[in-house]
């Protein structure tokens, strides 16, 4: 059954937070399990269609990232709060670090590796 959602973007607010369970090795599992998601309240997520470990592309000034959707009363209620890392890094720039806004839709993909920015970094 094709999804409706799959064909909306939405443009939010993005906060980046600190968080403590990222480990070093950015190449674990375990790292991608604590860094590689976009948190989202959930009503916010029911409202625009997302579920629980659906992935959601989050696009800024052109740049993109796939992150996997976790249900948290942390996000904020009309945005998205994603993790201080590899991801928000490549997403911002150093004026917006914060807080920036960008459009996210749903993907039928994986998530983006941090192996996938470094090479997109090095052109």
């Amino acid at each position: 059954m094709m999804r409706f959602t799959k064909f909306l973007k939405i443009e939010v607010e993005v906060v980046v937070a600190r968080n403590a369970l990222i480990p070093d090795n950015k190449s674990s599992k375990e790292y991608l399990e604590n860094a590689a998601v976009a948190f989202l309240q959930e009503e916010f997520a029911k409202a625009n269609g997302f579920k629980e470990n659906d992935v959601i592309r989050i696009t800024s000034r052109g740049k993109s990232v796939n992150l996997k959707v976790k249900i948290s009363d942390a996000a904020p209620k009309k945005g998205i709060l994603i993790p201080n890392g590899i991801y928000a890094s490549y997403l911002t720039n150093f004026d917006g670090f914060k807080r920036f806004n960008a459009d996210i839709e749903l993907v039928d993909e994986e998530i983006t590796r941090p192996e996938d920015i470094l090479e997109e970094l090095k052109g």
